[in-house]
């Protein structure tokens, strides 16, 4: 689909920076910002039911992961100073 937008000068002149930080054309950002803008609102809709669904989902099998110990969480064990 093909759309036409009237953007004022100060947010058209942000979209050209932000595109051009990303090496993209304006085109081309402005449709990822839509298509992550639907997303996030199709998501904002979901059911608290679903949402949980979709944890289970994703935690399916972690009962196999193994366990760390204290010391794995501590600073000494994730750096190793010295």
């Amino acid at each position: 689909m093909t759309i036409t937008v009237q953007l004022s000068p100060q947010i058209e002149e942000t979209l050209v920076s932000q595109a051009r930080e990303r090496g993209m054309s304006m085109d081309a950002y402005v449709q990822t910002v839509i298509e992550s803008a639907a997303v996030r609102q199709e998501m904002l809709a979901t059911s608290p039911e679903d949402f949980e669904a979709a944890l289970d989902e994703l935690s399916a099998g972690s009962e196999q992961l193994p366990v760390l110990s204290p010391e794995a969480y501590s600073r000494e064990g994730i750096y190793r100073d010295g």
